[in-house]
């Protein structure tokens, strides 16, 4: 049955189009959404990456949006951190992002938005079990109150303007010489991102622009290296000072410097957090830097050397996004900001509280300039360090099992355990760490390690899942 495998996360529901998400589950997710909303403002504003499939999906949530009451402001086509930013500019308190973001094309999902950032598991079991049991026969709507209800804009040139006052762009486009090449992977970041970096002065060259024939992508959307052949040839072969490429909905950033070397997700974001840090030192108030579980120990070392503090909280976007809301209301005289390292985008809250792969590609023209350094010297001042990673296939359902015994055997041997939620966090200070974490899209336990030895990394991982291989045996 339609909706029956559909994935529900802290960053949304995903399923494979045509499968298990169509038309139909559309509107019920969109009507079920609608009724769970609380707010007077009776406002929700709807976007959507560049798939194909995202059209039809998008005609499902609007009849479900408007037959629950709502008037829909439709910015068709658009990057997920513009459709957020946008969101908080008008108060608007609630919206639907139509992505399958890094997923490949046979898959879409749906972010839905509460006021400060996702919905929460709670609301999306809720909306999970209305699929099932609920009466949608009563919420049909004709054309005319459909467009009645829904209003088009452009959100890109507000968007670009309040970035372009986060960062000094007249200096940075007189001193500007850089030549960029960014792969929009076909999707949403071309909008806006092309735009951004010509207004910031660089000279751009786009390369996997628009779907292929069939409305295929030219590349497969996940922007890590071995996806990112055609523009790590093309910074290398052209001379160009640094590569950008973006997932489809552009709120991941993957980084190619002049070498042609594709750089750790991490270290776009440690490069704008020791740039921020180093040139605040003589501002008095407080930096605390907000990252998660999987985030490279380079943070807290960058952040020692600026007395900074660096708060972790558990995987997902929600978390930091919630955290760092709280923080701003207790601590309003401290400087907060942060990302996720695993996914390449920043989070600046006082511009906008979602990771930003465009803000983080502007970010390092910033610092590109400012320093008038090249990429990789830039690069080689971080602190080093190095990762490992296995994964592990389980039954889902001994998740919570398997992490409790895993727990115990570790603490067993001596190693102080943190647990958040289902993801365990053990090591060694600032000089190495394991994390165990069970994935919220697959029947799998990721096992990361990091330290400042190469050998020291993989040794803490393979016998981390040596371990958990063994308690999963023994059950």
């Amino acid at each position: 049955m339609g909706g029956s495998n559909l994935i529900f996360t802290f960053s949304g529901i995903r399923g494979i189009y045509g499968k298990d998400l169509n038309f139909e589950i559309a509107k019920k997710i969109a009507i079920s959404f609608g009724n769970l909303a609380d707010s007077e403002n009776r406002e929700v504003i709807v976007g959507r990456d560049t798939r194909p499939s995202g059209k039809v999906i998008e005609r499902g949530i609007i009849e479900g949006l408007v037959a629950t009451g709502f008037e829909v402001i439709n910015v068709g086509i658009c990057p997920t951190p513009i459709i957020i930013h946008t969101k908080n500019l008008l108060n608007i308190p609630t919206g639907i992002i139509i992505t399958g973001s890094h997923n490949s094309p046979e898959w879409n999902g749906l972010k839905l938005l509460s006021s400060i950032s996702y919905l929460h598991n709670h609301d999306l079991d809720k909306i999970s079990l209305s699929l099932q049991s609920d009466n949608f026969r009563n919420y049909n709507v004709n054309n005319k109150t459909i467009k009645k209800n829904v209003r088009f804009i452009n959100p890109i040139p507000n968007y670009i303007k309040a970035l372009y006052n986060h960062i000094n762009v007249k200096k940075i486009k007189k001193e500007n010489n850089l030549r960029v090449v960014l792969d929009t992977g076909a999707g949403a970041g071309k909008c806006a991102t092309p735009q951004i970096l010509a207004g910031l002065g660089c000279e751009v060259k786009v390369i996997n622009n628009e779907l292929l024939v069939n409305d295929t992508f030219p590349r497969e959307i996940e922007p890590v290296s071995k996806n990112l052949k055609d523009i790590i040839m093309e910074v290398w072969q052209g001379k160009f000072d640094v590569g950008f490429a973006h997932d489809s909905d552009a709120d991941r950033l993957a980084i190619i410097g002049e070498n042609g070397v594709c750089y750790p997700e991490d270290i776009g974001l440690a490069l704008i957090t020791e740039h921020l840090l180093k040139n605040n030192l003589s501002e008095a108030k407080e930096f605390i830097f907000v990252t998660n579980l999987a985030s490279s120990l380079m943070f807290e070392v960058i952040a020692e050397k600026y007395n900074a503090q660096v708060i972790r909280t558990q995987i997902g976007e929600v978390f930091l996004v919630e955290k760092m809301h709280k923080l701003l209301h207790d601590q309003p005289k401290s400087s907060i900001f942060g990302g996720e390292g695993s996914c390449g985008g920043v989070i600046f809250p006082d511009f906008n509280n979602t990771r930003d792969g465009l803000f983080a590609a502007a970010k390092i023209i910033e610092i590109m300039v400012e320093t008038g350094e090249i990429l990789s010297k830039l690069v080689a001042r971080l602190p080093k360090f190095f990762s490992h990673r296995r994964r592990i296939k389980i039954n889902s359902k001994d998740v919570r099992i398997i992490i409790s015994k895993v727990k115990q055997e570790l603490i067993s041997e001596g190693e102080e355990v943190n647990q958040y939620g289902n993801d365990l966090r053990f090591g060694k200070g600032k000089d190495w760490f394991v994390l165990i974490h069970p994935s919220n899209t697959e029947a799998v336990i990721r096992v990361i390690s990091e330290a400042k030895r190469d050998s020291l990394a993989r040794v803490y991982c393979e016998a981390t899942a040596e371990l958990v291989t063994l308690v999963i045996d023994s059950m």
